[in-house]
């Protein structure tokens, strides 16, 4: 009978070479499932603040898990359809820990994955701008979403930027532990919900949220962007490269 789960030990390995092969993607591969990515992510981000909207004046702490729970549409979608996700590429660190790729060409490919994926998140920012579908107060709730993002100091973004990579992380982690579909899913959804619902930052998720505000407000203030792309991007490096060492000089023999 073909094992279905496999320990952390096998899922070291599997993660270590799951490196080594991203690195060796076609440009044209590493392009489209990178835009597929992005736009997942964004997915995620749309429905949860349209969740978020339509349970103003209920229950916050129901309405915040749900908010959460429907976030992670992304990343199922990504883990169980397959995608490249900068964050989640982050566990690559784990093959220039093992001395099989070097950090030189990892760190190129988390570039493009990251570049690859702003431009699919900005795809589907345009598809839900133009597609009408955001209320009046769903598009007020954008825009607080913008300010609250922009207006934190550079160390907070950069930490919570750090817990958010640790869960994502750890979301594809346990993903790999198992071939079975339904496994899968809960195993990606839950550690992707507690970022959501702890207010970590993630990078992807706000190559969105900030686009989509600025289009609605109409004030395309980039400095905001960077401000918070920054340390929210190196706190999700950090935190997807904590990760990984742990478990590397854990189960690496």
């Amino acid at each position: 009978m073909e094992k279905e789960n496999f320990s952390p030990k096998e899922i070291l390995s599997m993660t270590l070479d799951n490196g080594v092969k991203k690195t060796k993607l076609k440009t044209r591969t590493q392009f489209f499932l990178g835009l597929l990515a992005g736009m997942y992510i964004a997915m995620g981000g749309a429905a949860s603040t349209i969740i978020n909207s339509l349970g103003k004046g209920f229950n916050p702490q129901i309405t915040r898990l749900l908010v959460g729970l429907t976030f992670t549409i992304g990343i199922v979608a990504v883990v169980v359809g397959g995608a490249e996700l900068f964050t989640g590429n982050i566990l690559m660190f784990g093959a220039a820990l093992d001395k099989r790729s070097k950090l030189s060409t990892i760190i190129y490919n988390w570039l493009k994955i990251f570049i690859y994926n702003f431009i699919g998140a900005l795809i589907f920012v345009c598809v839900v701008y133009y597609s009408n579908i955001l209320s009046d107060s769903t598009k007020e709730l954008f825009v607080n979403i913008f300010n609250a993002k922009t207006s934190q100091g550079y160390f907070v973004l950069f930490v919570k930027g750090i817990g958010c990579n640790i869960l994502v992380c750890l979301s594809v982690w346990l993903s790999t532990a198992s071939k079975e579909i339904t496994a899968k899913i809960f195993a990606s959804a839950f550690p992707v919900a507690i970022f959501v619902i702890c207010g970590f930052e993630h990078c992807v998720a706000n190559m969105f949220y900030l686009p989509i505000a600025m289009m609605i407000s109409g004030n395309f203030d980039m400095l905001a962007l960077v401000h918070n792309l920054i340390p929210v991007t190196l706190g999700n490096i950090a935190g997807g490269m904590i990760l990984i060492t742990m478990y590397y000089y854990a189960y690496k023999d």
